[in-house]
């Protein structure tokens, strides 16, 4: 090891010691929730499966009139998104903003009944998520959310430096003294834990870290690989005192990209005047879509961005989610993410142990001494 590092390894330690006693709470809450977010779909399913799961392949009633099932169960509310069913036995999902918060909300696709609509606090998994994501604090969560990344990325880097024992001690490293004390045993456990799991905390973290502070790093990381804007919208010209039907609109994004299907619909604006159509891609990237932005109006496309011409700096971010999730490995990645969610709580609650045992044996070394 370089001797700088080797000098710097008690400095490191102690650093290491003291963010994790600062957010440890963070770490371990992250851990919590991380691991339900991992297979948050599936759990969804299985909380709520009469809100979800609908009798499969039937004919699907007009979007149009999906929309209005649900401006009719949230009066008053705006809808800013509405994700397609993933699958043949699958309901809308859908996102309003009324009054009194957020509202969540299912749809059949053959009917267009309204099946559940709430607020996250009827979605239990679904608040988990924004718990994760954003602490349910919007901005400030995300930034707070980032931080605890940060914490993470910077013991997942340190922990292996602090307890790297060189080539000759590498076996006795691995091991797990049971038979001296509790303090010892959790030691050990703690460091081998930290060690087969640093590579993989790293990775989630590092990928948190750009997430959650985008508006901050979306900078540099423009300076380094270059980015295409989303697109955007420019004001549509002239009055519209009524919307096309929705399905219009919709088929004039399809036509735009060769009849690709549809992932989502989002409104993008405090107005219904434009739509941004999410489409499924072409491509093996996971979660790439090609996004066409319509007028409602008129259904003229007013701007594209397609996936397959993506720069460097897009396909960055487009890569992140499907990394931190572990989607981009299919199943076998999102088990090695639930892993390593549960990792952070074992590291977390070991942690704090590990420090309140040391703690309180030097104050009692203190006073013994007088």
């Amino acid at each position: 090891m370089n001797p700088a590092i080797l000098r710097a390894r008690p400095t490191l330690l102690k650093i290491h010691r003291w963010v994790g006693v600062c957010l440890g709470f963070m770490i371990i809450l992250q851990g919590l929730t991380g691991s339900v977010t991992a297979f948050r779909h599936e759990l969804n399913r299985l909380v709520h499966a009469s809100a979800l799961v609908v009798a499969p392949n039937r004919p699907a009633a007009p979007v149009q009139a999906v929309i209005k099932s649900l401006k009719a169960a949230v009066p008053g509310a705006r809808l800013t998104r509405l994700d397609y069913p993933t699958r043949p036995d699958e309901a809308y999902f859908a996102r309003l903003e009324g009054k009194g918060g957020v509202v969540l909300a299912t749809v059949d696709p053959s009917t267009a009944q309204v099946l559940r609509q709430g607020g996250f606090w009827a979605w239990p998994v679904e608040l988990i998520y924004q718990l994760h994501y954003t602490l349910v604090a919007g901005e400030i969560g995300e930034r707070v959310v980032g931080l605890t990344g940060l914490a993470i990325l910077f013991m997942a880097v340190t922990g292996p430096l602090v307890w790297w024992p060189g080539t000759r001690g590498l076996k006795r490293a691995f091991k797990v003294e049971t038979g001296v004390n509790a303090y010892r045993t959790t030691r050990d456990l703690h460091r081998l834990l930290g060690i087969c799991i640093a590579l993989v905390l790293g990775v989630i973290a590092f990928t948190g870290i750009n997430m959650a502070w985008r508006p901050w790093l979306q900078p540099l990381v423009s300076a380094v690989a270059p980015m295409h804007p989303g697109p955007k919208a420019k004001p549509p010209k002239g009055d519209c005192r009524k919307p096309l039907p929705l399905d219009q609109v919709v088929a004039a994004a399809q036509a735009r990209e060769s009849g690709e299907a549809v992932r989502s619909l989002r409104y993008p604006g405090k107005t219904s005047r434009t739509l941004n159509v999410l489409l499924h891609a072409r491509l093996t990237r996971p979660r790439a879509t090609d996004q066409v932005m319509v007028d409602t109006c008129t259904a003229q496309v007013l701007s594209v961005r397609e996936a397959a011409k993506a720069s460097g700096g897009d396909a960055f971010y487009d890569w992140l989610l499907p990394i931190h999730s572990g989607e981009w490995l299919n199943t076998p990645g999102r088990v090695l993410d639930e892993l390593a969610a549960l990792s952070l709580i074992g590291l977390g609650g070991t942690g704090y142990w590990l420090w309140a045992t040391r703690s309180a044996k030097m104050r009692r070394t203190r006073k013994a001494r007088g």
